[in-house]
């Protein structure tokens, strides 16, 4: 496994990404620990993709603030590198970002990139 792309979506509309992100190996632990502290739902997947129900509320300020960190080891490709604890940028839909209430459902898909 390479890592993961990330995408977060509205349940009612699954072709306007409100955000995206590509992420290391461990870069989803953090929503696995949203999921046992019952701020998220884990929808399963075995990454084909992974999906998760979160409220716009909890989601929205951690991703603004950045993603947290990662334990991903160091990842050496034919003809790439992803440094160890890597995340890629955020690619922010800013209007769909505003028209975001604390209450919306969202959806994060998260697709294994192996």
């Amino acid at each position: 496994m390479l890592g993961w792309d990330v995408r977060v979506y509205r349940p009612t509309a699954p072709d306007v990404s409100i955000a995206r992100w590509t992420t290391g190996v461990f870069g989803l632990k953090w929503l696995d620990q949203l999921v046992e502290d019952s701020k998220a739902v884990d929808l399963g997947g075995n990454g084909y993709p992974n999906k998760y129900v979160i409220a716009a509320g909890v989601l929205l300020p951690i991703i603004k603030a950045g993603l947290p960190a990662n334990a991903s080891p160091l990842v050496i490709g034919d003809d790439y590198v992803l440094p160890a604890g890597w995340s890629g940028d955020i690619e922010w839909n800013q209007q769909e970002v505003l028209a975001c209430d604390g209450n919306d459902q969202l959806i994060v898909e998260a697709w294994d990139q192996s």
